[in-house]
């Protein structure tokens, strides 16, 4: 298998401009360089593949079969590279702040309101990657990780880790299915299909003890391995899921709502840890932005949080 270092740049380089132009001597004054030099460099190419990738007509050249493969995969190689630099360049006046954070909290709280940040911040932009339950935290790659539940492994190596929130948890309907029959009781959600996710058990059976319900069997409902997916399936109309108010209503086109907000059961809770990597200026504003975000929202509520 070959190696970067093995490859030769220039020679590709070189082939490929010519091989988009169809001549040498365009390639060459295109490059910079004489039409000897192209041609010297097409023709190590050539020694270095084992095959022919022009051939000479006149004073143009035609690629051969393998040579036309290979301009193919140059010329999107090439795109490529020259969009990523072009993309690098423009943020040169625009910092990068990578925060990674479970995927459900990344898209029913982040999300909807990162933009909010974005404008308030323009010399700044974020970028968000998800990490699914069980997932192992990527320290070397983000500036800050969001995690629910233990954080211990992580706070060994976070600079300074700052409690977020604790969920409460609650159950989540489509308004879509709220009116189609109504719901005055918790007993009354027994008549949709509870929906499930294999990374949060026991959410319902919490959830029907602190409302007076026990002993329910579970028949005709969903069940996924995910919470954001459970999540989509409720936005679908598919039932009801018992998931942390705190990220609901969220996006009015979601057209969710909680039917009995005050009823709640605890859950896991957040916390954010930076990583050596995070320049503080930058990370110290989008820590009491985030904090703020979550004051507002659980302000919303008549329950304080238990952190």
């Amino acid at each position: 298998m070959l190696k970067e270092r093995e490859l030769p740049l220039v020679a590709l380089r070189a082939f490929a401009v010519a091989a988009r132009s169809h001549s040498l001597s365009s390639a060459a004054e295109e490059l910079g360089v004489t039409h000897g030099a192209v041609s010297k460099q097409v023709r190590l190419l050539e020694d270095w593949l084992g095959q022919q990738v022009f051939t000479r007509e006149g004073r143009s050249v035609a690629l051969t079969p393998y040579g036309r493969v290979l301009a193919e995969q140059l010329s999107q190689s090439f795109r490529g590279i020259e969009a990523a630099c072009q993309y690098v360049r423009r943020r040169r006046s625009k910092a990068v702040l990578a925060v990674e954070a479970p995927s459900t909290f990344a898209m029913y709280f982040l999300m909807p309101r990162l933009k909010r940040f974005e404008a308030a911040n323009p010399d700044l932009a974020v970028w968000i990657s998800t990490r699914m339950t069980g997932q192992t935290p990527d320290l070397a790659s983000h500036d800050l990780l969001i995690t629910r539940g233990n954080g211990e492994k992580i706070a060994g190596h976070s600079r300074a880790s700052t409690a977020l929130f604790e969920e409460n948890l609650t159950p989540v309907c489509s308004l879509n299915l709220l009116q189609e029959r109504t719901v005055e009781t918790p007993e009354d959600l027994l008549a949709f299909p509870l929906i499930t996710s294999a990374t949060r058990p026991g959410h319902w059976e919490g959830w029907l003890k602190k409302a007076g319900l026990r002993d329910h069997v579970f028949e005709g409902g969903h069940r996924f391995d995910h919470m954001f997916v459970a999540m989509h399936a409720v936005r679908e109309g598919f039932g009801a899921i018992v998931a942390p108010k705190e990220f609901f209503p969220g996006k009015p086109e979601w057209r969710l709502a909680c039917p009995f907000p005050d009823l709640v059961v605890r859950g896991e809770k957040y916390a954010a840890h930076p990583t050596s990597r995070a320049d503080p200026r930058y990370l110290g504003r989008f820590l009491e932005w985030l904090k703020e975000e979550i004051k507002n929202v659980t302000s919303e509520g008549r329950e304080p949080f238990g952190i």
